[in-house]
């Protein structure tokens, strides 16, 4: 599901970054008149990507040394 226009509910395309105000073109430009300090919203989906992915690959990290250590301590 994708983000919607605070004001008019179309689909947006913009969004004020650490925010969850959205914007379409339209109403950002209405809004703003200058959009570039705002962060499209596939940037966002983007940079959220990235951070499961980092989560995932850290937690994956950390599980292959939990069993190093169950495989160190079972030898002792």
């Amino acid at each position: 599901m994708g983000k919607k226009c605070i004001i008019c509910g179309a689909d947006a395309i913009y969004i004020i970054k650490d925010t969850s105000d959205a914007y379409c073109q339209e109403c950002a430009l209405d809004c703003f008149n200058d959009v570039s300090f705002l962060q499209k919203v596939e940037e966002q989906a983007l940079e959220l990507k990235e951070l499961i992915k980092d989560r995932i690959e850290e937690e994956s990290e950390n599980e292959n040394s939990e069993d190093d250590v169950n495989i160190v301590d079972r030898n002792y």
